[in-house]
């Protein structure tokens, strides 16, 4: 009787949720097919780059999709079940309220367990694979850097060109802007501009007819030095060889290594505030979900038979302002202002026992104000409570 019914109560939920997670990862990647179709779209075999940058953008989204879709999916679950009548009936057969919300708790330690696994080891993974393949895809195929009267970045330059002819290698009219590591900025023109391969993987651009500029930003209005020329060469992906190796920010490194001070020091001047608030940052995020299904069960019971929409409503209210709080504090505690677990625990602890309390509440029968709702009682007691209650 019991595993059936925690059976029962998973199937009934489990079918939305799927169902919601493909969808807002679907929407989620929505805002990357325009560039991945920009990077592949020089690429030999662009159908296998697009889908290798797809494949490694799917722990990221899927991250992001899982509390949404598992609170709503749960609010709407609870809602169904309280309209047709089947949570009073259970209730009235004398199953609790903590014994509905039971097998929720366990699909949330799934979760928060699945939410560890990706953010800690696949979401870093598959970071740094993305970056590789787009870093790869730059290098073999430089005419996808060059896009018809697009401005695009590369690296630390801006290249802006009004026309590419693959076949020649033409460009026409050309814009560059450089900007190294001291600040001083490079502004390059030509009316016409040719790409060529002096050696295997080293890439130059060769202006024509053209002017330019050197300033610095702290340097006067009129105080730059000219260039004018007929020709001039310009290097635009020098061979950089095997690409680096991961770590090279926090986002990429494990869990484990976030809290390594020798693994963490192999990244490229990763600070220990920033690494320590990673790694708090991803864990609240996964014991967050372990409160959702009694934040659920709260927006979600409905003893009436009109279908109401104000608790996916609120639900997703509370999602946005945790989800903002916890980005201000991710920033907060990056910069040292605050130490990374009194900016995120005490989020944790605060929605947990508030969730906690107003649960509990709500399994006596009674609502915010004190006044009674549900009377706790069993099997023919309650129906007969909860029959007066309804009657005109």
């Amino acid at each position: 009787m019991i595993a059936r019914l925690d059976r029962y109560l998973i199937r009934s939920f489990l079918g939305m949720f799927a169902g919601l997670t493909v969808l807002a990862m679907a929407l989620l990647l929505l805002e990357r097919l325009i560039r991945i179709t920009e990077l592949v779209s020089g690429s030999g075999n662009a159908l296998l780059s697009g889908s290798l940058l797809i494949a490694n953008l799917i722990p990221h989204y899927l991250n992001l999709a899982l509390p949404g879709a598992f609170l709503i999916s749960m609010i709407l679950t609870i809602d169904r079940l309280s309209r047709s009548g089947e949570i009073v009936a259970l209730m009235a057969a004398g199953v609790s309220l903590y014994r509905i919300v039971r097998p929720f708790m366990g699909v949330s330690l799934v979760l928060a367990a699945a939410s560890l696994l990706i953010s800690g080891f696949l979401q870093p993974l598959s970071r740094y694979s993305y970056r590789e393949i787009v870093y790869n895809l730059q290098h073999q195929s430089v005419l996808s850097v060059f896009q018809e009267q697009k401005f695009v970045q590369y690296n630390d330059r801006i290249i802006w060109t009004d026309s590419v002819q693959p076949s020649s290698r033409r460009l026409g009219q050309t814009f560059i802007l450089e900007t190294e590591p001291d600040g001083t900025r490079t502004v390059l023109t030509g009316r016409t501009g040719l790409l060529q391969e002096p050696r295997s993987g080293e890439w130059e651009i060769i202006l024509q007819e053209g002017a330019g500029a050197t300033y610095r930003e702290s340097d006067a209005p009129d105080a730059y030095d000219r260039i004018e020329f007929g020709e001039l060469i310009w290097p635009v992906i020098p061979d950089a060889g095997q690409y680096r190796e991961r770590g090279n920010d926090e986002r990429e490194l494990f869990l484990s290594e976030l809290l390594s001070p020798s693994l963490t020091a192999k990244g490229e001047g990763i600070a220990p505030a920033v690494a320590a608030s990673a790694f708090h940052d991803r864990t609240s995020r996964a014991a967050l979900l372990l409160v959702m299904p009694l934040i659920a069960i709260l927006l979600g019971l409905n003893l009436g038979r009109i279908a109401r929409s104000s608790g996916v409503i609120l639900g997703i209210l509370i999602l946005l302002s945790v989800q903002k709080v916890l980005e201000f504090t991710l920033v907060q505690t990056s910069e040292g202002v605050i130490p990374p677990w009194v900016g995120f625990w005490p989020v944790v602890v605060l929605v947990g026992l508030v969730a906690l309390v107003l649960f509990q509440r709500l399994s006596e029968g009674r609502v915010l104000a004190g006044a009674r709702r549900i009377v706790a009682r069993q099997g023919t007691d309650y129906a007969s409570a909860l029959a007066r209650k309804q009657a005109p």
